[in-house]
Parts: C-alpha cells; structure tokens; sequence
C-alpha cells in the first residue's frame, strides 16, 4: 500500500486506503502531530475525498 501526503495551509494529509473497507481515505495532521512520527502520531481528521479534508483544515 503507497500513501501520498501533501501539505494543506500548514496541514499534512496523507492519502491512504482504509484496511477494512480498501476505501480511500484522507488523513488530516497538524504540522505537530506530523512531527511525532509515523506510530506516535494521531490524526485530527479521517476525511473521504480531498475536498473534505480541505473543508476540516478551512474549519479549524
């Protein structure tokens, strides 16, 4: 599985797909959270479309 991560005002968020559905998935972190490292880190948001992603991090 590849994930892509791009940087939204600040934010990462990190296309990946879901394990139990192979949906695709949209993770959102602050630039903070990111910092942590992949197995320490949290997300803030689990969006379905990039679009949603962006509304969260616009929302914030």
């Amino acid at each position: 599985m590849t994930t892509k991560v791009k940087q939204y005002k600040g934010f990462k968020v990190q296309e990946t797909q879901d394990i139990n559905t192979g949906s695709q998935l949209f993770v959102v972190y602050t630039a903070e959270e990111w910092a942590y490292g992949k197995g320490i880190r949290s997300y803030e948001w689990e969006a379905s479309t990039m679009q949603e992603a962006k509304d969260f991090i616009d929302g914030y």
